[in-house]
């Protein structure tokens, strides 16, 4: 039996940006009904927690510069990336979430609904490269 929730599948790029994928529907993910993507000032929206690569996309964006800034949110942001860079080195209370604002509150769900969704592993959508600077700032910490 197929399930009636949507289904989706990623392929990462192996060279260049990990940030570039494709994700393609599979399934019942052609019969979703479509929902504004955006607020009115561009932020990421409650109703499109899905797996969609340009929000995902835009998601990890919002994650990778705030966790470069000084602000009270960039531990959070660079610790919840970290946690699902290594686990098992950077644990994460998941309650440490509930201190972030709408915009990165949204964007921890839509990462983490796109890595559930599509059953991918962080690490095929993000290089070392990239999580160099999150792993210098905050892997200490």
């Amino acid at each position: 039996m197929t399930s009636p929730m949507p289904q989706h599948t990623a392929s990462a790029t192996p060279s260049g940006s990990a940030f570039r994928w494709e994700a393609k529907p599979t399934g019942f993910g052609s019969e979703i009904a479509h929902v504004h993507t955006t607020a009115p000032d561009g932020r990421l929206t409650w109703l499109d927690l899905n797996t969609r690569a340009p929000l995902v996309h835009r998601a990890l964006i919002t994650l990778f510069t705030e966790a470069m800034q000084e602000t009270s949110d960039a531990k959070r942001a660079g610790r919840f990336l970290l946690s699902l860079w290594s686990p098992s080195q950077y644990t994460l209370d998941l309650n440490d979430l509930g201190f972030f604002g709408q915009e990165l509150n949204f964007a921890c769900r839509h990462v983490a609904n796109f890595i559930i969704a599509c059953q991918v592993n962080f690490r095929q959508i993000v290089t070392h490269s990239e999580m160099e600077p999150i792993i210098a700032a905050w892997g200490d910490n």
